[in-house]
């Protein structure tokens, strides 16, 4: 199997791949990585305070996942080609400093309408995080070595989400919801100090006239490209799977299943470590078995864990061991899927990675919303919406697996 540089080439001169970043810089990374994780999972605990207190249902309150989820899928077009024209650290800076403000809105909103528009700001602001991370990886390293270490960014960065929920249920015991968004405005300002620490690495700064037209051209071109879709499609769809649990989680373990809303975060903990097992091991597996094992390794995982689900919701009686079982290995399968495939679409365009990072971003994150805004408007007090949601994406998934690397066998075979 071919490595991941399909369009390989050799950087822009001025900007040299070179060793891992320093310690600091590396947390700054795994910060800009978390924006979206951390957005959605710390408040998640407070979300049946949150539509108590405003006064709507189960499905208005879960649109404030989705909202933020769509603008940050709309987001990512925008800063992935700004970063190439402008270079990685400003306009992350100029998408901190947008998130923060965000933040501070929605824990002032006073009711539902100006929360979601807060957090449509909130969430278009956040997708310049991991679009320049992973544009910075992918200007730094090449091929396996940008994977490994983009997994190695992904295991550490799961430590993040593995706490917020815990940290917003905290809050819950002493505060109220409103509370959660304040922590998140300390997430951005830290992020936003710490960005000092990393150097710029953009090697095509003000090569390219900036225009709109040229966004929607690397959006057809990297689709139109078989390895891309593919990636797309097996990376995206595990993440689609993971966020399908993360839209009705709190509905299912706080009011389905009886868990307290002050312990919500350590069952949201126990399979977010799943996740943070996958990425773990992928950085260890992927030099040993490559990238196409590791993805079906991953694959397996992810729709093993979602036809657990789906059977507990069809026959038999769901049990809070039960159902983090089930999530759990979806999870550890979205873990040994995300990083090789994100990094593996990014490396097909190694000249245009702030735009190929942001056409992957998009993708995936629409994906994202509209599994987690089916979930929500489905909802019916069982498990099943949520079973059926996530094994169609765990299939989905299959299918990119598929066309990745049972196409490659027909044209070798050719």
């Amino acid at each position: 199997m071919r490595g991941y540089g399909g369009r390989g080439g050799r950087m822009a001169a001025g900007v040299e791949q070179d060793e891992a970043p320093s310690l600091v810089a590396r947390a700054v990374l795994i910060a800009l990585v978390a924006c979206a994780a951390v957005s959605t999972d710390l408040y998640l605990s407070g979300i049946p305070q949150l539509a108590a207190d405003l006064r709507v249902g189960p499905a208005e309150a879960q649109l404030t996942l989705s909202v933020f989820m769509a603008a940050f899928a709309v987001g990512q077009l925008v800063f992935g080609p700004l970063s190439d024209h402008y270079g990685r650290k400003p306009v992350a800076a100029v998408g901190l400093t947008l998130y923060s403000a965000g933040a501070l809105a929605c824990m002032l909103a006073p009711g539902i309408g100006l929360l979601l528009a807060a957090r449509m700001v909130q969430g278009f602001a956040a997708s310049s995080g991991p679009v320049i991370a992973r544009a910075i990886v992918r200007d730094r390293f090449q091929g396996a070595d940008a994977a490994r270490f983009m997994s190695q960014l992904a295991g550490a960065m799961a430590v993040v989400p593995l706490l917020a929920p815990v940290l917003g249920s905290w809050l819950l015991y002493w505060f109220d919801w409103r509370s959660q968004f304040g922590l998140l405005l300390l997430f951005g300002l830290l992020t936003l100090t710490g960005l000092r620490s990393l150097r710029e690495t953009c090697p095509s700064i003000g090569s390219a006239p900036l225009a709109f037209g040229r966004v929607l051209a690397q959006f057809g071109t990297c689709l139109s490209q078989r390895r891309f879709l593919g990636f797309v499609l097996c990376g995206g769809s595990a993440f689609a799977a993971a966020f399908t649990w993360i839209s009705s989680a709190s509905w299912i373990v706080i009011d389905l299943l009886g868990v307290p809303a002050t312990h919500f975060g350590y069952t949201f903990m126990l399979v977010v470590t799943g996740y943070m097992g996958g990425a773990f091991a992928s950085a260890r597996i992927v030099p040993r078995l490559g990238v196409q094992r590791t993805l079906a390794l991953g694959v397996m995982a992810a729709l093993g864990g979602a036809l657990w689900l789906l059977a507990q919701g069809l026959w038999v009686e769901p049990s809070l061991p039960g159902v983090l079982l089930g999530v759990f290995c979806s999870f550890l399968g979205g873990g040994l899927c995300l990083s090789n495939s994100q990094m593996g679409a990014i490396s097909e365009f190694p000249m245009s990675a702030g735009g190929a990072s942001a056409v992957f971003g998009f993708v995936q994150t629409a994906m994202a919303s509209g599994s987690g805004w089916l979930v929500g408007h489905t909802y019916d007090g069982t498990l099943l919406p949520t079973g059926i949601i996530m094994s169609g994406a765990a299939l989905c998934s299959l299918a990119g697996y598929l066309l990745l690397f049972a196409g490659e066998g027909s044209a070798r075979r050719a």
